[in-house]
């Protein structure tokens, strides 16, 4: 019977009537009549005491398993061998999808074209590694304009107090010096942030220079002297005008880096992979 199983069971695992009551969440009268089959318990409940002694249902009812036949099947499937479109020159594997081939175009200094056959996870691998290496030279450009800022700025002060102390120089002297300098942190910090067109800028105006006319002289000694006096003269005049175009280059990036500054130096914190 049925309830000699469950008493059974229940003396084997050491569990009173009202443990066994708990787990089941019944009460102990309920179990003491099951173990003395005045009433059995319904088949959810057969299956939660077999749940609790860890066996089957058809051991708790006292039915005889019998023995499951297997029987095995070999089933032979045959795949269609898709063709390998190209193969990946970083990794070395076959891509058999055209979406995952990414083609580079490289160009050398001749002007000639080579193309690299790329799968798309090597692709992406690589734009990552470009996207942090881009993203830690821009951080450490920031780190530098700081450095360089300061140190300028700096000397810039030390130079003008020791000119005030030792050659008494007038008051004036250090206080241009100290806004000059406070001038160079801005032109500086923009020349190695490298976001801006500050250096762009400067490097145009200070490469203005005046074209020199063609000279027609005669061939004789005067005329000699005459070329080379006026190439002199021509050679000294292009020289002046290329270092005040300098002079000129620097005086406007000092101005303009005053106002680009700021908005370089929030580009470069909030985007320092961007460069111009």
């Amino acid at each position: 019977m049925i309830g000699e199983k469950i008493k059974k069971l229940r003396l084997e695992n050491s569990l009173t009537q009202k443990d066994l009551a708990e787990k089941l969440y019944v009460t102990a009268q309920a179990v003491s009549r099951w173990e003395n089959n005045e009433v059995e318990p319904s088949i959810t409940t057969i299956a939660e005491i077999a749940k609790v002694f860890n066996i089957s249902m058809s051991e708790l009812l006292g039915e005889e398993q019998q023995p499951v036949k297997v029987v095995k099947e070999t089933e032979y499937v045959y795949k269609e061998q898709k063709p390998i479109l190209a193969v990946c020159e970083q990794c070395n594997k076959p891509i058999y999808d055209g979406n995952e081939i990414v083609r580079l175009t490289d160009y050398d200094y001749m002007g000639n074209t080579t193309t690299k056959i790329l799968c798309k996870t090597c692709d992406d691998k690589n734009k990552k590694q470009a996207h942090e290496t881009a993203v830690y030279q821009g951080i450490q450009r920031r780190k530098k304009s700081f450095l360089w800022g300061s140190i300028f700025t700096v000397l810039i002060v030390i130079v003008a107090l020791v000119a005030t102390l030792i050659a008494k120089a007038s008051t004036g002297i250090v206080v241009g010096a100290t806004v000059g300098s406070l001038l160079f942190f801005p032109f500086l910090s923009c020349l190695y942030l490298d976001n801006n067109f500050i250096w762009d800028m400067v490097e145009t105006v200070a490469s203005w220079s005046i074209r020199l006319p063609g000279l027609i002289f005669e061939l004789s000694l005067d005329g000699i002297i005459w070329l080379l006096t006026v190439k002199l003269l021509f050679w000294i005049l292009g020289g002046l005008v290329s270092i005040l175009c300098f002079i000129l280059a620097i005086i406007l990036g000092l101005a303009i880096s005053i106002f680009v500054y700021p908005f370089a130096l929030s580009k470069n914190l909030k985007h320092p992979e961007l460069e111009d």
